[in-house]
């Protein structure tokens, strides 16, 4: 009995570093491929198509329609539309709460 409760702590501890660890890295990857591309430190690739969809440039146009699909399509966000838009404030959040931890 003892020695699966500890296979099941070890699996829980995995879990919970993969859970947190995994979401920050693609979201890492996501700044990097936007960085490489002009953008803006710690804006996603989302936010920016987000950010250019609301100054009605034309690559908003283009590619704010195709990532809020995606994004449904996988399950990150609930509606067909509106994923690039409410990304701007994810953007905005993550770079609070990295200056929040720097005080």
């Amino acid at each position: 009995m003892s020695t699966f409760l500890l296979v099941v702590f070890f699996a829980w501890l995995i879990v919970a570093a993969l859970e947190g660890w995994i979401p920050n890295v693609l979201i890492g990857i996501d700044c990097t491929a936007s960085a490489m591309c002009g953008g803006k430190p710690g804006e996603t690739l989302s936010g920016r198509a987000g950010s250019a969809y609301l100054e009605h440039k034309l690559t908003g146009r283009i590619f704010c329609p195709i990532i809020d699909v995606v994004m449904h399509l996988v399950g990150e966000y609930p509606h067909w539309r509106g994923h690039c838009v409410a990304a701007i404030h994810g953007d905005e959040l993550r770079a609070k709460a990295v200056l929040v931890q720097r005080v």
